[in-house]
């Protein structure tokens, strides 16, 4: 498995994250966290995902898929890892209509999505000025 270098921004991130490791593995993110980028993420763990995870129907709508718990419980394990790696939190966080969550942020030119799909799946998009310039699977 790759490990993440430590990452200054999202576009940096590189490799795929670990989620509940088994005993003795070691997550692949340094615990660098700013106070400041941990409270953003905490208020989005206890706020949104927190919401939509103990009421999912709440975003049902017609030809809508709300997010899955199995998403929400992912989304959440993703921000944990994110804010112990220093990264900042997203700007946006939303349902994607498709049972999944997805958190975005831009930064400069850089305009980054991390998808969490109804399945669990885990992936980094990256566009600068509006191209595609990186996609990745992180989990």
């Amino acid at each position: 498995m790759s490990l993440i270098e430590t990452p200054a921004t999202w576009v940096d991130l590189v490799g795929p994250l670990q989620f509940n490791g088994a005993a003795g593995q070691k997550s692949a993110l340094p615990a660098a966290a700013s106070s400041g980028n941990s409270s953003d993420w905490q208020t989005i763990i206890n706020g949104p995902l927190k919401e939509w995870g103990q009421d999912p129907s709440q975003l049902e709508d017609d030809g809508i898929e709300p997010p899955t718990r199995e998403s929400v419980q992912r989304a959440a394990d993703v921000a944990r890892n994110l804010s112990a790696a220093g990264l900042p939190a997203p700007q946006r966080v939303a349902a994607t209509g498709e049972g999944g969550i997805v958190f975005a942020r831009q930064e400069g030119a850089y305009f980054s999505n991390i998808e969490v799909a109804a399945d669990g799946s885990v992936e980094l998009t990256v566009f600068r000025e509006s191209k595609l310039v990186s996609r990745q699977r992180l989990g």
